[in-house]
């Protein structure tokens, strides 16, 4: 009988790093209402085709709400040709895929929330502590949790967008579906979160496999998501693209005004959104 093979033992620095990470995602704080711009966009044959959708989030709730027509399509209706879809019946020619000019909406409507963590806030007490430790590291909080999530393991120093970062490899030590991060980037003054590495992305089926570099950016006192891009060569329903992209762009506070989106039009399937935060264990 071969006996298995033991866990391997924590890596004290990369953990510690880790613990002070989820309390920086624990620590942070945004506007009442966020309002911004979701833009899909697929590469082909060396071009980027998509749309923008107006959204807005209220936090710390989490809803969010997106306009099911995307700016494109407000400034500039498509009307499309009149053809019996017979035509395309009797003929075997597939149906034309909708969108018109400004290309097709890829995945779907998004639901998606700028201030999205990928399961990184947790979801237990977080706790002062002093400013400095025997390792030299700054602290801004500890987190106590149950048990562990993802073995953690310190890669090296690199830098991001000129930013001094730790970079973190993570290993879920169960259920890779719900924890999906793999690598993490970790700003080394503030502990924020700059770039990260997700094994799966959103909660439509075609989306849920496959790598996505995720990059966070900071405006004013707030982290927002700024984009999430596929690794990997993508089949959607509007065809296939070398990449998915999605960007969020032009993020203002705005308490509610004129925020009259609504969802006419679509349906629970045309929706993307985040998949449910995990669960800690028990």
């Amino acid at each position: 009988m071969i006996a298995p093979t033991p866990s391997p033992s924590p890596d004290v620095r990369a953990e510690e790093i880790f613990a002070r990470t989820r309390a920086a995602f624990a620590a942070r704080a945004y506007p009442t209402t966020m309002k911004y711009g979701i833009r899909i966009s697929g590469l082909r044959n060396g071009s980027w085709v998509g749309r923008t959708y107006d959204a807005f989030e209220e936090w710390p709730d989490g809803s969010v709400f997106a306009r099911s027509i995307s700016e494109e399509e407000a400034a500039n209706p498509y009307k499309p040709p009149v053809v019996a879809k017979s035509f395309f019946e009797n003929f075997g020619a597939p149906l034309p895929q909708s969108g018109g000019p400004q290309g097709p909406h890829i995945l779907g409507f998004p639901e998606l929330a700028v201030s999205y963590d990928f399961g990184l806030k947790p979801r237990t007490t977080l706790e002062p502590a002093p400013e400095t430790t025997g390792t030299g590291l700054r602290t801004i909080g500890t987190v106590r949790a149950e048990s562990r999530t993802y073995d953690v393991r310190l890669v090296g120093e690199e830098s991001v967008d000129g930013n001094p970062c730790w970079h973190l490899a993570l290993r879920p030590l169960g259920n890779p579906g719900t924890y999906r991060v793999r690598d993490l980037w970790v700003d080394e003054q503030s502990y924020q979160t700059r770039k990260l590495v997700t094994d799966g992305n959103f909660t439509r089926k075609e989306t849920g496999s496959g790598l996505w570099t995720v990059t966070y950016v900071q405006s004013g006192d707030a982290w927002y998501l700024e984009n999430e891009v596929s690794q990997r060569p993508f089949d959607d329903a509007a065809g296939r693209y070398d990449h998915i992209a999605v960007q969020f762009v032009g993020v203002t506070a705005d308490a509610h005004e004129n925020l009259d989106f609504g969802l006419a039009g679509s349906t629970q399937n045309d929706l993307i959104v985040e998949p449910e935060d995990p669960v800690p264990p028990h």
